[in-house]
């Protein structure tokens, strides 16, 4: 039995999920996701990993209290140290920044052009991940922007893709599947927001500093694409 709800952003990345047997979870915490995902069949068996000790106690915690140790193998390590390639079909890795991200994902390549889909949540930098990407030989497959509680997260889904092409500066800021769904409000709210910032910015900022010319592309390139939302 179900005894615990599952955040919107973490039912996203779940969802992105489906279809895929084993996945591992990276920076799993209390390890809800894997266990959400094996009780409503959307994966049948993860690898729940953590580099903390404390939050991987908080994990197998929950993995017991649900009765899944036989499904969720659950690892003390660095990232995608503890897999081997393919180990498992999809990686998630959630709450953390894009920066973060792009440094795990790069230390072990190998393992992760072994997985059929990594679903990647950042909390900050997205662009820094969407850059990459096609350097390493992945495409975005599919994006979604969740807000919960008041902030908004970034989700990039990523497949290897051999033929993978660069993306454009706009691509790379706004996420290439996203400016596809400008209609959605939720990428609309977003961008207000990050207009709003950024005028602030500009406000403060004397014309000779160093970042004005910087901020000043970046809030009219904001400007410009929610004038075609």
């Amino acid at each position: 039995m179900i005894t615990f709800e599952l955040s919107r952003r973490l039912k996203a990345c779940l969802e992105f999920l489906s279809g895929l047997d084993a996945i591992a979870d990276i920076g799993t915490d209390h390890a809800l996701l894997p266990c959400y995902g094996i009780l409503n069949g959307k994966i049948k068996k993860a690898v729940a990993a953590d580099v903390g000790a404390g939050p991987l106690q908080m994990a197998k915690t929950t993995v017991d209290k649900h009765g899944l140790q036989g499904k969720i193998d659950i690892r003390l390590g660095s990232g995608l140290s503890v897999l081997s390639p393919d180990e498992v079909e999809g990686v998630v890795i959630a709450g953390m920044g894009g920066k973060l991200i792009r440094s795990i994902i790069g230390a072990h390549l190998e393992v992760a052009r072994s997985c059929h889909r990594l679903v990647l949540q950042s909390n900050v930098d997205a662009p820094l991940i969407r850059e990459i990407l096609p350097d390493w030989g992945f495409s975005i497959v599919d994006e979604a922007l969740i807000l919960e509680d008041g902030k908004f997260y970034e989700i990039i889904v990523a497949e290897p893709d051999a033929n993978a092409l660069p993306y454009s500066e706009e691509a790379i800021l706004f996420g290439p599947v996203l400016l596809e769904n400008q209609s959605d409000p939720a990428f609309k709210a977003y961008w207000e927001v990050a207009l709003e910032k950024q005028q602030l910015i500009l406000d403060r900022l004397p014309k000779g500093h160093p970042k004005f010319e910087t901020v000043q592309k970046r809030h009219g390139q904001i400007r410009e694409v929610l004038g075609k939302c």
